[in-house]
């Protein structure tokens, strides 16, 4: 299947201001199921596109302006071809069939970034959310996790925020409801908690129109973000917490991270003495070529 995605950003400002080098985290990342054809970023003004990769293997498009203006707006349209997969296609090795397992010492010193976060004081309330919403958990890895996806995706309501920022794995139990990163942010730290390696991911997600409507997709129209967790035998299998599924084909990576903060698609700021009003939006288009 061939898709075609154009991804518009753009920022109104109270008054002209200048702009300082902004990253973009837009192009995906190939791999053995996801191939990118044309890639485009066009931006107004126009801005010097240079590209580098971070220590995560991100593809990072920086832009630099040297023009004033009182509207920034930046589009990004690529084709992709996805090839087909079934999420459950997959054989543990055998030490990681059952939960609790153990990671090889030859995989743990790559892991470990993404297992040691699990501890951290914005995730106190995730310990007592697992108690009271999983009292006997299945004996399975593969359920287990599964299980889990589906009571993130059943347990707090969905609210799409055009705000930055994420909330913490804390304030999701508090408020009961989160976006899509705030979802994926917390599953990856229930899944730390239980001492597997999760990593934070951003990207697409394919929805295909329903009767001529918006598909099932939650976050239908903008980026969306889920998590990745190690399981020996399978490596790194995508979860989304937001729809209560394994991730599919349909799944476009852009970027992982530990720390989701540093791969927001579009970073950047204006130059100026003074704060400056200014408002944001954003809009996602997919379809079938």
């Amino acid at each position: 299947m061939k898709l075609s995605v154009q991804h518009e950003t753009r920022y109104h400002y109270s008054k002209p201001v200048g702009f300082g080098t902004h990253r973009l985290y837009v192009r995906p990342r190939e791999n053995h199921h996801l191939q990118v054809g044309t890639f485009r970023i066009e931006s107004e003004p126009v801005g010097r596109c240079r590209w580098i990769r971070d220590a995560m293997e991100n593809s990072i498009a920086l832009l630099d302006f040297a023009e004033v203006s009182a509207e920034l707006s930046v589009e990004v349209t690529f084709e992709a071809e996805l090839l087909d997969e079934n999420p459950f296609d997959f054989i543990l090795e055998p030490h990681a069939v059952n939960f609790p397992f153990a990671y090889e010492v030859e995989e743990l010193p790559g892991l470990l970034p993404y297992v040691e976060m699990g501890q951290s004081r914005d995730s106190l309330r995730v310990s007592a959310w697992l108690r009271r919403n999983l009292p006997n958990p299945p004996e399975e890895t593969v359920p287990l996790l599964t299980l889990l996806n589906r009571l993130v995706h059943q347990s707090f309501l969905y609210q799409r925020r055009e705000s930055p920022g994420i909330q913490t794995p804390d304030e999701t139990v508090r408020l009961g409801s989160g976006s899509c990163r705030d979802f994926a942010v917390f599953f990856a730290a229930v899944c730390r908690r239980l001492g597997l390696a999760a990593r934070f991911v951003s990207g697409y997600l394919y929805d295909p129109p329903i009767d001529g409507g918006p598909g099932a997709n939650r976050a239908h129209g903008s980026m969306h973000a889920w998590t990745e967790v190690f399981l020996p035998g399978a490596g790194w299998k995508g979860f989304d917490p937001t729809n209560g599924i394994l991730c599919s084909n349909y799944f476009i990576p852009v970027a992982v991270a530990r720390h989701p903060e540093t791969v927001n698609p579009i970073q950047g700021g204006y130059l100026g003495a003074e704060p400056v009003e200014n408002r944001m939006e954003s809009h996602v288009e997919m379809k079938e070529i």
